[in-house]
């Protein structure tokens, strides 16, 4: 059954700040209904055992990863003695090795207690929440499992259950931290530079004999950090979980889940599932109708007209998508000869050169300096426009 998150009053846009009146989330886009921001940025509270609910589900049912050999250096043992704040958390990893652990171990005390609890107190959740929405966008839940996701269809359960089997068993993993130890003969698979003697490392089971720099642990797709580093490998590349699961099917941009059905749209460079293909103000459906794209999402002519028509600097009407306009400077007119005419004389001044004076039109200097109309065309034209 899909999981549906409602908020009265939620969680503040960290954006938008009092502009927002609290995080409502859209019955199936993964925004805002109030101010249209993602919900990861507004300010959740925080909550370990949610924060980790991404990785414990990945590794559900996980193969048993053998750790690469000699990879691991005397201090991890070190860290096996750390207290965990809350051990309920291992226990949702339902197959326990010890290189989840161990990943689990330092990721989790290093990171959050030794980490964050060295930087000044009013910067630690800052911390906290940052490593937060690096995991919601890296290992969306809605691509874990299927519980939450709202538009998976019982029928494309097992492409999504191959899907997912396909990734656990054979992309995904952890990189474990080494050391370098022969020098100038390891180079960074990333960067492609020489790994100096003693310098800390990134090793991987899945391309092996293949090191990182720790700045160069990052997705092929994003370059972004891999939290935790957690990644996905495919051809001897590493991914996060979005940009692997990319690779194999297309995502929809309006729910961000990805498109598991033979028929979807295609649009503006981009895959929609059929009945999310819709007004990204008023959701109207879009298939087979007139739009009009603007910050890569679609609008309806309606909306689009409403949301974003300039008025007209002559007749004070708006400008609509399907009619001509000029623009000069913060002024727009309507490109037709009533519109887009000399204030004084009425003439017609597209394709013509003006002057703009207190946002009205003239054709020269002799019009500019009259005070009113002479021409009585151009007069009964603004007055029937108006």
């Amino acid at each position: 059954v899909p999981v549906h998150m409602a908020y009265s009053n939620g969680p503040r846009c960290l954006k938008c700040t009092d502009n927002c009146p609290g995080l409502d989330l859209h019955y199936f886009r993964k925004i805002c209904k109030n101010c249209r921001c993602l919900a990861e940025d507004h300010d959740m509270p925080s909550c370990q055992q949610r924060d980790c609910r991404p990785m414990s589900m990945l590794f559900q049912s996980c193969e048993s990863i053998p750790p690469p050999s000699d990879s691991k250096p005397d201090w991890t043992a070190k860290f096996q003695k750390l207290s965990i704040i809350d051990p309920g958390d291992l226990t949702q990893i339902t197959v326990p090795q010890n290189d989840v652990v161990m990943s689990k171990l330092i990721s989790e005390n290093v990171r959050s207690q030794k980490f964050i609890s060295m930087l000044p107190e009013d910067k630690q959740e800052f911390a906290s929440n940052l490593r937060r929405k690096q995991l919601q966008r890296q290992l969306p839940l809605h691509d874990l499992d299927p519980r939450f996701c709202n538009s998976l269809a019982t029928s494309e359960m097992v492409k999504y259950e191959k899907f997912a089997d396909r990734r656990r068993k054979k992309a995904a993993g952890i990189g474990q931290i080494g050391e370098v130890t022969s020098a100038g003969s390891v180079g960074c698979h990333n960067c492609q530079k020489k790994m100096e003697m003693g310098s800390p490392a990134v090793i991987v089971s899945k391309v092996p004999g293949d090191c990182w720099h720790p700045g160069c642990f990052v997705c092929s797709t994003c370059r972004q950090l891999l939290v935790d580093m957690i990644f996905f490998s495919k051809k001897g590349k590493i991914y996060c979980e979005r940009h692997y699961a990319d690779l194999l099917y297309p995502r929809c941009f309006a729910c961000d889940e990805i498109i598991f059905s033979r028929e979807y749209t295609q649009a503006e460079g981009r895959a929609w599932h059929v009945h999310h293909f819709c007004c990204w103000y008023c959701d109207a459906a879009l298939a087979g109708q007139r739009y009009i794209a603007k910050d890569n999402n679609p609008y309806c002519v309606n909306c689009f007209d409403k949301l974003f028509s300039k008025i007209c600097s002559t007749c004070q009407r708006p400008i609509t998508a399907d009619a001509p306009g000029v623009t000069h400077s913060d002024f727009h007119w309507h490109a037709c000869p009533h519109c887009f005419s000399c204030h004084s004389c009425g003439r017609n001044l597209l394709n013509q050169q003006f002057m703009l004076k207190d946002g009205k039109l003239y054709c020269g200097m002799t019009c500019r300096h009259r005070s009113a109309p002479t021409c009585l065309t151009a007069a009964i034209a603004r007055q029937f426009t108006q």
